[in-house]
């Protein structure tokens, strides 16, 4: 039988990467998908949106349509939308993949509450190379000790509305959690005027935003003659997609739970 899958925000970049995918994969069937009610493509064909032939399914603005005759929601938007995603999934008991970025330290615990209703799989970024790398950090962090300088960059595309990107974030948050410490408490977003030296256990955050970047993360560390630099370049969106659609069928099999990508790849 075929995981049925829904999409909020079809029209939107991951939106249309995923139903591709979804689309071209014989083992799952695409169950709905809406947009806001002013979107230029809502009325479209689901197939015809992404470069396919007609599936008889249309884009619609009917907020509830994904939670009708579906297994599971992946869910790419916007922080205020996801909550209201997890929330009436976790009222219709349907599991949902969150890759949305962006959220308050209040909304995400707000996504994380519902956790005890439905199986709820969370990831700023879902390449297994982001999972690999973050994992590299962990142990280059420990090993390099203290001396070392850490500094994290990245890149996106021109309509990119987060900065620093979840993933940057995500990727500081291993290095500092290597060193016992919170991201929050030596994190350093913003560099201008005269500030004086480097503090010596902060972690520094770079970002540029620019034409179609899918996404570009890197983490530097200095010292003295040395530097060491783990990297990761994504190439075509279609990377986030897999990794969210390999999550969203392994809610299928679990048990209410706040889980991330490392759950899904054990």
């Amino acid at each position: 039988m075929s995981a049925k899958i829904s999409i909020p925000g079809g029209n939107g970049r991951m939106g249309k990467t995923l139903i591709k995918e979804i689309i071209e994969n014989e083992n799952l069937e695409l169950a709905n998908s809406y947009c806001l009610p002013d979107e230029k493509e809502k009325g479209l064909d689901l197939g015809t949106l992404v470069g396919h032939n007609p599936i008889d399914k249309i884009l619609t603005d009917n907020f509830l349509s994904i939670f009708e005759d579906t297994d599971v929601i992946i869910d790419f938007t916007v922080p205020e939308a996801s909550i209201l995603h997890v929330e009436k999934a976790a009222t219709y008991e349907i599991p949902i993949v969150i890759g949305t970025t962006g959220f308050s330290n209040e909304q995400f615990d707000k996504i994380k509450s519902f956790s005890n209703k439905i199986p709820i799989v969370y990831s700023a970024n879902f390449s297994v190379g982001i999972t690999i790398m973050k994992n590299l950090i962990n142990d280059a962090t420990k090993n390099l000790g203290s001396d070392w300088e850490i500094e994290i960059f990245e890149a996106h595309h021109n309509k990119k509305i987060d900065s620093p990107s979840g993933t940057a974030l995500l990727l500081g948050s291993a290095a500092a959690k290597a060193r016992g410490k919170n991201l929050d408490d030596i994190k350093q977003l913003s560099r201008e005027g005269i500030i004086g030296k480097r503090k010596k256990n902060e972690i520094g955050f770079s970002v540029v935003r620019g034409g179609n970047v899918v996404g570009e993360h890197s983490i530097k560390y200095f010292n003295g003659d040395e530097r060491l630099e783990i990297n990761h370049i994504a190439n075509n969106r279609s990377i986030f997609a897999k990794g969210a659609i390999r999550s969203a069928i392994w809610t299928l099999n679990q048990k209410p739970g706040f889980f991330t990508l490392d759950h899904v790849l054990k």
